[in-house]
């Protein structure tokens, strides 16, 4: 693997072609059984070196300061792509991944709710997954953002959550309306570790929050999810992620 400079200048001319994609994971229902939204996971497949590990990526452009341009560029394909399942009469909402990084430009929630009602998207249609991460970010700039982006009608999911005590810290002060269960502890439920996780689930449903389940990927995990209340779930069962999912 190139130096992280030489990543971050390719990096930075990726974000304006094809080299940078998104991809649909999508999420069900668990009480319809029915698509009711879709994660898009940003890929970037580069021309000498192949499918480049998003988690590389993403520490590249959080290093570089690329991360704004290329945040913009995925909410922008999502956004478009989003209007286009609702004028086929799709009525999914799309997740798009923020980097607590983005937070820095206090220009971020204006550009996003701006972008949501130029193109008269719905309430709800819109969510971006906050990962744990997003406390490194000083709150005094996150959370008016997020409040900001809560009245626009676009809606906070928090990534990671069940895992530690902080999550629940957050439920107090993030505007959230969403949580997302860590897939291994999904597919690891059992027992005592099963009890902990319905309770954090009933902790999060007291809140008022959706909860889904991540991680999904067998028979067994989708009733897990079932049993420990979750409302969502998403993983290799539903479908594997792919730039042109066909729903059905």
């Amino acid at each position: 693997m190139p130096p992280t400079e030489d990543l971050a200048d390719d990096l930075a001319i990726a974000v304006r072609g094809a080299d940078i994609f998104a991809v649909y994971q999508p999420q069900v229902s668990l009480e319809s059984g029915s698509i009711v939204a879709a994660e898009a996971l940003c890929r970037w497949r580069h021309p000498r070196l192949g499918d480049i590990d998003p988690a590389t990526m993403i520490d590249v452009a959080e290093r570089s300061g690329v991360i704004h341009a290329l945040g913009r560029r995925m909410l922008d394909e999502c956004l478009d792509t989003l209007a286009g399942w609702r004028e086929t009469g799709r009525q999914w909402a799309v997740a798009v991944n923020v980097s607590p990084v983005q937070f820095e430009d206090e220009s971020f929630a204006e550009h996003v709710a701006a972008e949501v009602e130029r193109r008269a998207l719905t309430a709800g249609s819109v969510i971006l997954e906050l990962t744990q991460d997003a406390q490194r970010v000083d709150e005094r700039v996150v959370l008016p953002q997020l409040h900001m982006l809560r009245d626009a009608g676009v809606e906070i999911s928090l990534a990671g959550y069940g895992a530690s005590s902080p999550a629940l810290d957050r439920l107090r002060t993030v505007p959230l309306t969403e949580v997302k269960l860590q897939g291994d502890l999904v597919r690891s439920a059992q027992g005592d570790a099963s009890a902990v996780l319905r309770e954090r689930v009933e902790i999060a449903h007291a809140h008022g929050l959706r909860v889904v389940a991540e991680g999904v990927e067998t028979l067994t995990h989708l009733d897990i999810a079932v049993q420990l209340g979750c409302d969502r779930a998403q993983g290799f069962l539903i479908r594997h992620p792919d730039s042109d999912i066909v729903f059905p």
